[in-house]
């Protein structure tokens, strides 16, 4: 027969027990908290590792340099007098390409990219007569970029079409005023087909050819500007989405900002002075308050002029900066990226390009100067190594094409 168990046993079973249900029920609250403190913990590592790491790949591309460092320049050969550049995407290879005009020897110069920013030599094109400006554009809408040439000593514009695969058709000329100097391009009365404004020197005035299709314009009109204008640059002044634009009148020392009626005419011209002889022009929003700001450079008084817009499409705010030598043509970017655009120049009379960083606010700092070739003519932008920086690209009347590729 079995005997009663003990009291005193009883109780220690009992509290032994109790012991063990009390640890199975805290393992089983302490084991899901544990877990879910665990992951929590991973998250935030993984957060934090991927913040962290989001901020370097920022830094690396991001950043803001104010010591400016461009590469020491290359140096390819033009024909004779260069007078202008320009660039866009010549052929198919998405490489950029770069055009100079070589007045001299009555042709144009082509660059083609080949990677890594360096260019073959040039391939050139004859023209007809003397060529003073060249511009890109696709102007007939086949996703090929033409060249627009203006033909000073004819009074003509032409237009060479990409029939692809490098080659360009026959120019195809178009009368404008006496002796264009200088062209752009838009859609100024907004009916898809493209325009071009000339701006005829001696004849102090502005052609604009309208509606490009099939090779041809629809109509002309001819507008009053300043006396010996020499550059004109297109830019909606007024916030209407209608083009405007302005020009450099060379001898009244003036600019002339001319207002769209919003059908593609213009009435509303308005003069602001800015140094002596005024003669390359640009325009962008300079102080980042959405409105298309104007920088020209003047010839006679070795100076920039900036002109503030007060959004209203009136400039009589003006800031000017003393470079030194004659200055003629100057170029807008953001070559420091840090999203407010810089001002590129350079001096005729000596081999430097002249850059003034802004200040974030539309003011711009003392400048710095990289080495070029001698007598620097004309100067132009663009990304053309496809690093995401943007370099520069000038014409020199020692017959040469310079390419500075930015280092910043």
């Amino acid at each position: 027969m079995q005997e009663p168990p003990i009291p005193g046993d009883q109780h220690k079973k009992e509290n032994t027990l109790s012991t063990k249900y009390e640890f199975l029920l805290w393992t089983c609250v302490l084991i899901p908290v544990s877990i879910i403190i665990g992951v929590i913990a991973i998250v935030i590592v993984i957060r934090y590792q991927s913040s962290f790491s989001s901020i370097d790949i920022k830094y690396d591309i991001d950043i803001p340099c104010n010591s400016l460092k461009f590469a020491k320049y290359a140096s390819y050969s033009t024909g004779k007098g260069v007078y202008s550049i320009s660039t866009g995407y010549l052929d198919s290879d998405l490489l950029l390409d770069i055009v100079v005009t070589n007045y001299d020897a009555s042709n144009i110069g082509i660059y083609y990219g080949s990677g890594n920013g360096k260019f073959q030599n040039q391939k050139s094109i004859t023209a007809t007569s003397d060529v003073s400006y060249v511009a890109v554009r696709d102007m007939n809408n086949d996703n090929k970029s033409d060249i627009i040439l203006a033909y000073a000593a004819l009074n003509k514009i032409a237009i060479l079409i990409n029939n692809g695969n490098q080659k360009f058709s026959s120019p195809i000329t178009y009368p404008v005023g006496i002796y264009p100097y200088w062209l752009d391009i838009s859609d100024f009365n907004k009916n898809n087909l493209l325009d071009v404004v000339v701006v005829n020197s001696p004849d102090n005035s502005a052609t604009i050819l309208y509606d490009y299709y099939n090779l041809s314009f629809n109509s002309l009109k001819t507008y009053t500007v300043g006396n010996d204008v020499t550059a004109v640059f297109v830019a909606d002044f007024n916030n209407d989405s209608y083009p405007d634009f302005v020009t450099t009148d060379n001898s009244d020392n003036t600019i002339s900002v001319v207002i769209n009626s919003k059908n593609g005419t213009f009435k509303n011209r308005k003069t602001y002075y800015t140094g002596i002889e005024p003669w390359g022009l640009a325009s962008a929003d300079l102080n980042n308050d959405n409105f298309i700001d104007i920088v020209n450079t003047n010839y006679g008084s070795y100076t920039l002029s900036v002109l503030f817009n007060d959004g209203y499409g009136n400039f009589n705010r003006r800031d000017t900066y003393y470079i030194g030598g004659n200055p003629i043509s100057v170029a807008l970017a953001d070559l420091n990226n840090d999203t407010f655009i810089d001002i590129i120049t350079t001096n005729y009379v000596d081999k430097y390009v002249y850059i003034l960083l802004n200040k974030q606010n539309g003011k711009f700092q003392t400048y710095q100067r990289f080495s070029t070739d001698k007598n620097v003519y004309a100067i132009t932008t663009g990304d053309f190594n496809q690093d995401g920086k943007i370099d520069i690209a000038l014409i020199t009347y020692q017959n040469t094409l310079n390419i500075l590729l930015n280092l910043c």
